[in-house]
């Protein structure tokens, strides 16, 4: 899988559905429900820090 950090908006909020729909899956791998949900966890930090900057960039330009 891609480094978190190098993925664009859209990229982790794709990784983030589809891990999202596999973790409901009634198929489910259990052996690697932690590893998932640990990388569900980091994908939504990433997009809010990203949603976050954005904010701050349209505050900047507003301002102006």
């Amino acid at each position: 899988m891609n480094n978190i950090e190098n993925l664009t908006y859209k990229e982790a909020l794709k990784q983030l559905e589809d891990l999202v729909n596999r973790i409901e899956s009634p198929e489910a791998d259990i052996t690697n429900l932690a590893e998932d949900v640990k990388r569900a966890i980091s994908l939504v930090k990433h997009c809010r820090e990203q949603i976050k900057g954005f904010g701050q960039e349209l505050d900047k330009i507003i301002e102006q």
